[in-house]
């Protein structure tokens, strides 16, 4: 990968003009440590790689930008790396510095990706990363919506580790709470119906106006329950057919309704090809952090209360957080008056374990409906951080909403009446590969139209059809190849050396990005530029294939043949390698 070799090429010349010419390095320093911008201009006749460094100089500087360009200029020329990488140097606009690249350092690249399993570059500092995704409320099967943030959650993660990040993937289980007795209390009530016991007197004594959990799945779980003798003890089962709604029958069905939710939670995730590395309790921050003492989240709150300072205070019979010092828009309440913990209690001790944990960046993948939250949590972990002695980032990615198209309407998706469409339904419908590939398709903060049609569709206007299809046409170009007895196991750069076309350094050019493209998906925690560049790629390929012709029977055709397979088979490499960072497969035939 050259990227780095690049900016190290650039750095060295900015250090050696600002010698020549006297700049001060305690300018230059924050300007340089911020790091060199490289951009892919869309139009070759711009370079290959431009960078806008001489205009944030001139900032710091106080000098014209195309003053600055011409000495960094002069310098990139004096430098005799500069040859092998760069065919010209040229100053464009205000002041960017457009470079091209030489086509004997193209071809070391090529050969480099045809070679090297290693297809991207590492970040220069590497961090412990904790991503939390999907976090769905074990009171329901997973709907479209929760598919849409396992698929991004998923993909970020494997993006993070790719370029070198240490990543640690987690589910909180929201466990404890009033949905968790709502849960417990509709499996209870639908189990009644069942047995012939149901009253609405019942149903209004336990649930008050509400309706509870309405979904198939409630009554699915009573009637396993009802069937199945072992699920509770008899002393639970005699008084739940008696209308005894006790503690220890709350305790029971909810145990059990929610082990058999979270049994199909996680068979989705593994159909989705999602995996976890731990899955946390919310519950267990509510219990003794051992040995009878006060619960996980006592043992914060109080810890806080004492050290932080102010932040966090007593009011009116409560314990409050200052997140108005933070920006939020109020303080917020940690324990209320009667005793008991807000979410956001919990949500602290959870956090503070993951700091304690030794992440240096946490990444929250949330619901769209959490976005009045983030400010309070940012506040939190700046709080936990000092208090840590340590820099600790938060990242919140707000998962929008997305619309189920079907016959062109959209799907409702309300849990509680259970009128949404599950992620299992649309894996059968859809499939895995389509699924995660049409999440992937629009950042995570844009709303999603889902068009199952189209997902479905075996056209090359089915984006990830359209990704696959390439990969498998160099697979069988592979295949006919060899049927015609023409085998080639290693390519030098003697070998590539015959792709001259314009289309084909256009191609390299565009594998050359494939890096830039995962460090920057993973510096701005994004996944939808690789899905983009996967889709540009797929397109380039197609049109130079159609174009191009490839295979031939003819002697005198073999070398440029060979070359020609050799840019095939890199151009399948990076396709599988990025459809394996989506969590889609790359297949051989389609």
């Amino acid at each position: 990968m050259f990227e780095k070799r690049l900016t190290g090429l650039i750095v060295r010349a900015v250090t050696s003009a600002a010698a020549d010419e006297g700049w001060p390095q305690e300018t230059l320093k924050p300007v340089l440590e911020r790091g060199i911008r490289l951009e892919w201009p869309k139009k070759e006749e711009f370079g290959d790689l431009s960078t806008p460094l001489a205009l944030g100089l001139s900032r710091s500087l106080g000098k014209s930008p195309r003053v600055l360009a011409e000495k960094i200029l002069q310098a990139l020329k004096g430098d005799p790396e500069s040859e092998r990488l760069l065919d010209r140097i040229e100053i464009a606009g205000p002041g960017y510095i457009n470079l091209t690249l030489s086509s004997a350092f193209l071809l070391e690249f090529l050969e480099s990706v045809i070679l090297s399993d290693d297809l991207a570059e590492k970040v220069s500092l590497p961090r412990t990363i904790n991503v939390e995704f999907v976090s769905a409320n074990p009171t329901g099967p997973l709907h479209v919506g929760h598919g849409r943030g396992a698929a991004f959650g998923d993909s970020l993660a494997r993006i993070l580790r790719e370029v070198g990040h240490r990543v640690s993937t987690e589910y909180y289980i929201n466990d404890a709470g009033n949905q968790m007795n709502m849960l417990g209390k509709s499996v209870y009530l639908a189990f009644r119906k069942l047995e012939g016991s149901f009253t609405p007197e019942e149903k209004s004594r336990l649930l008050g106006d509400g309706d509870g959990y309405r979904g198939d799945y409630i009554p699915e779980i009573a009637r396993k329950i009802r069937d199945d003798q072992a699920l509770l003890s008899p002393e639970v089962r005699s008084e739940a057919l008696a209308g005894q709604f006790t503690d220890r029958v709350q305790s029971a069905f909810t145990h059990v309704a929610q082990t058999e939710i979270m049994a199909g939670i996680r068979e989705d995730l593994r159909r989705f090809g999602v995996s976890f590395d731990r899955f946390f309790s919310e519950k267990s921050l509510h219990e003794s952090s051992g040995g009878g003492g006060p619960s996980r989240i006592t043992t914060w709150i109080d810890l806080l209360e004492r050290e932080s300072g102010g932040i966090v205070y007593e009011s009116e019979g409560a314990v409050w957080f200052r997140t108005t010092a933070m920006g939020d828009d109020k303080d917020r309440v940690l324990k209320k008056s009667d005793g008991s913990y807000t979410y956001f209690a919990a949500d602290i001790a959870y956090h503070a374990d993951k700091i304690d944990r030794g992440f240096e960046t946490l990444v929250d993948v949330w619901g769209a409906d959490h976005h009045g939250y983030q400010a309070r949590m940012q506040a939190v972990v700046e709080t936990l951080s000092e208090r840590a002695g340590k820099s600790v980032a938060l990242k919140v990615c707000l998962i929008q909403l997305v619309s189920l198209l079907r016959e062109g309407k959209a799907v409702s998706m309300s849990t509680r009446a259970g009128e949404y469409v599950t992620l299992g339904e649309v894996l059968d419908e859809v499939g895995v590969d389509a699924t995660r590939f049409s999440y992937l398709t629009r950042s995570h903060e844009s709303s999603l139209e889902f068009d199952l049609a189209k997902a479905k569709e075996r056209s090359m206007d089915n984006p990830v059809f359209y990704v696959q299809y390439a990969h498998a046409r160099v697979r069988s170009l592979l295949a006919q190849a060899a049927l015609r007895n023409v085998r080639h196991e290693r390519f030098s750069l003697e070998d590539l050396a015959f792709l001259t076309e314009p289309e084909e350094r256009s191609l390299i050019r565009l594998l050359a990005q494939f890096s830039g493209v995962l460090l920057r998906a993973a510096d701005s925690f994004e996944v939808h530029p690789l899905t983009d560049y996967l889709i540009t790629l797929a397109g380039a390929y197609h049109h130079y294939y159609f174009h191009h012709r490839i295979l031939s029977s003819e002697e005198k055709d073999r070398p440029v043949m060979i070359a020609r397979i050799g840019l095939s088979i890199a151009v399948s490499r990076v396709l599988k390698k990025g459809l394996s960072l989506l969590g889609v497969s790359a297949p051989d035939t389609m």
